[in-house]
């Protein structure tokens, strides 16, 4: 069971990291037609500082979700909201699982952005 579920998390990062890279190609595609020089977008760093863009957004919602199942936000739906729903540990860890493909992402990503700059792009 702990290999599937690993398996699984490995594969969603994969895929999120494939769609990523997709929407480099084609920002940087558009950026060559738009009149930049394949020089001017590769040693100008563009790569390096949009992957270290797009870490600190994988990073901040990987942060909200595991956030949005602990005890301040809950208590606060609860009283401000009217809502009947309690707080429990079972919401926090399966919000914290679904943080984790979020956070491992980001991590990865990380490591490329550092490879990426370490090589000039």
């Amino acid at each position: 069971m702990i290999n599937s579920v690993w398996r699984r998390i490995f594969v969603w990062v994969l895929k999120g990291n494939l769609i990523i890279w997709a929407i480099n190609a084609v920002l940087f595609g558009l950026l060559g037609l738009s009149g930049y020089g394949w020089n001017t977008i590769f040693f100008s760093s563009y790569f390096s500082k949009i992957a270290l863009l797009e870490t600190g957004i994988c990073f901040i919602v990987g942060g909200a979700l595991a956030f949005s199942g602990s005890v301040l936000p809950s208590k606060t739906k609860e009283y401000v909201l009217k809502s009947d729903e309690q707080w429990s540990i079972e919401k926090l860890r399966k919000s914290e699982k679904r943080a984790n493909k979020y956070l491992i992402l980001a991590i990865m990503l990380l490591v490329e952005s550092i490879i990426i700059s370490l090589f000039g792009f």
